[in-house]
């Protein structure tokens, strides 16, 4: 491919020396395009027609240096491609030129000079939907409170080749030059991150709505996976921008399901908009369960390709990866949620996520998921005929708006019937944003018909939960207040928290005067609920571990768990 690549470039390049530029406009197997005008910085959008099958496309500078170049797929007579222009780049009159042999053609590129003035206003009117988490690509925004300084990987060397599907959806593949990323990565592994993860950052300024894969070779992430795994790539479009930490990329088993080498395989980032046909199932899903979609949804996946194959990386274990976008206006974080929207089904399910309000009126989604898929944000308001009174009524109607949990039916909740150890652990699943696995449980009280299977056998896989020694999980027992606590400690580490609590056990049992009743098995896992504050004494001085809890009761440990997670505001 590359022997190819520069054998055009060089009968290109023998082109124009040869054939005078005033002569190419003359040519009838290519057209080009007018291309407005541009400051460093700048997406540049080169498209026309041809009667070729692809088309060689060649930007170069006023120095006649060359700043683009690549080839580009012509589908139903067009053609389109695009690449970011460097800040760097000096202010003039650029040559764009596409085609093959003596079949080209050309057009001027003029780049002007930046505008010194305030940054860009909101978007047009109307526009309700992730609107891109920067105002301009290249101004690092996750993790929010990290105190390392991001280093930007430097694009001007990328290359961007755009493709248009057949019902006219355009996707840029941006390839990311190994050097460039190799010189960010070894700057901030350098630098002083003040204990943070290193970060650096790759941008596009791709247009509205079109999507954008990265393109960026294993073999440069993996170097750096070796000395600094906490390393994370921020991916940055106008749609919206995802945080790969290195750490969850097994770069080894990848290559090897590849039957190839890193040398040989890419990391693809993909973040687009869902297809409008996606968006009208979720809207039309939404309206039918009583809620509303902010926005459009947006899909973002992760795959590795290498040697003619493609492997899709979407378990990341306890790392829960951020990924973020922009909604236009101010959202009500008690009555929105993230949520997946399962194509195949068409279910929603609940998805960690804390929403911020922005000085311009907008909100930040932070979205909180050790998988990919496709993302939106519903908005609704749930409540009970019997908790109008209720002291839980507040985190009652604010997880069940965010649907995590559910009524006994559809108008009651039930907030005083004691919770069972299937309920609790259908609970923290949702809780997590985890997927419903029955096949997971080898449980002899469980059938894979049971409502509870999924959650269980998920339970299981994300070890919230053990059985009894007689192979039992008794589903439907009342949970105990001891039981609970194991649960939720082990949901902490499920959700990739660290809490240490073995220093200080004695301190935290100590002021319960009935300490002595607590199951040695729980003991440290009661300590670390009561030093997170997701569960508390019955009163402040005895905890009844074998008492039964309520729903109410549950739902409030619940909550306070989330948000210790921070997968909740």
């Amino acid at each position: 491919m590359k022997f190819r690549k520069l054998s055009l470039m060089l009968i290109l390049t023998l082109c124009l020396l040869l054939v005078p530029v005033a002569g190419f406009a003359s040519s009838t197997a290519v057209t080009l395009s007018a291309i407005a005008s541009i400051q460093p910085g700048g997406t540049v959008l080169i498209s026309g027609t041809s009667t070729l099958n692809e088309v060689i496309i060649q930007v170069l500078r006023p120095t006649n240096g060359t700043v683009f170049y690549g080839i580009s797929k012509v589908n139903d007579g067009k053609f389109a491609s695009s690449f970011t222009l460097a800040n760097s780049e000096v202010v003039g009159t650029y040559k764009v030129i596409a085609g093959q042999a003596d079949q080209v053609a050309s057009t001027d590129l003029v780049v002007k000079a930046a505008n010194p003035g305030p940054g860009p206003g909101p978007g047009p009117g109307g526009v309700s939907g992730p609107i891109g988490t920067i105002s301009a690509p290249g101004k690092p925004i996750t993790p929010a409170k990290s105190k390392a300084e991001p280093a930007k990987v430097d694009t001007s060397r990328n290359v961007a080749v755009s493709t248009k599907s057949a019902d006219g959806h355009v996707t840029t593949t941006v390839t990311q030059d190994a050097t460039a990323l190799a010189d960010a990565l070894a700057k901030v592994a350098k630098q002083d991150n003040r204990g943070d993860a290193p970060i650096v950052f790759i941008s596009f300024n791709n247009p509205a709505g079109e999507s954008v894969q990265f393109n960026i070779p294993s073999s440069v992430l993996a170097a750096a996976a070796l000395s600094a795994p906490n390393t994370i790539i921020s991916l940055q479009t106008n749609d919206g921008e995802y945080s790969l930490p290195l750490g969850v990329i097994d770069f080894a088993a990848i290559a090897q399901s590849l039957g190839t080498s890193n040398d040989n395989t890419n990391i693809q980032v993909n973040i687009s908009f869902a297809t409008t046909d996606i968006n009208n199932k979720i809207k039309k899903s939404a309206v039918d369960m009583g809620a509303s979609q902010q926005g459009s949804a947006i899909e973002f996946s992760v795959t590795a390709v290498g040697n003619g194959k493609t492997v899709e990386l979407n378990n990341f274990g306890s790392t829960y990866v951020d990924r973020n976008v922009v909604l236009a206006t101010p959202v009500d974080e008690t009555h929105a949620t993230v949520v997946l929207y399962d194509v195949s089904t068409g279910q929603f399910s609940f998805v960690p996520a804390v929403f911020e309000k922005q000085a311009d009126g907008s909100t930040k989604v932070t979205i909180k998921r050790n998988g990919n898929s496709i993302y939106t944000v519903l908005s609704s308001t749930k409540t009970f005929n019997d908790v109008s009174q209720h002291w839980a009524k507040a985190d009652i109607e604010l997880l069940a708006s965010k649907l995590v949990v559910k009524g006994a039916t559809d108008s009651s909740f039930a907030p005083e019937s004691n919770i069972t150890r299937a309920e609790f652990a259908a609970l923290l699943v949702r809780s997590l944003g985890l997927m419903p696995d029955a096949g997971s449980s080898d449980f002899t009280d469980v059938k894979s018909t049971d409502w509870f299977a999924g959650a269980i056998g998920t339970a299981v896989k994300a070890k919230l939960v053990d059985g009894f020694k007689d192979s039992t999980f008794k589903p439907n027992d009342t949970i105990t207040r001891e039981q609970m606590a194991v649960m939720v400690s082990r949901a902490i580490t499920a959700a990739g928290k660290t809490s240490n609590v073995s220093d200080k056990l004695v301190d935290r049992l100590a002021k319960f005067q009935d300490q002595a009743s607590i199951s040695s098995w729980a003991q440290s896992a009661v300590a670390q609920s009561v030093e997170a504050k997701i569960i508390t004494g019955m009163t402040d001085q005895t905890f009844v571990p074998s008492a039964n809890a309520s729903r109410a009761q549950a739902v409030v440990m619940l909550k306070r768990f989330m948000q210790f997670a921070n997968f909740i505001n």
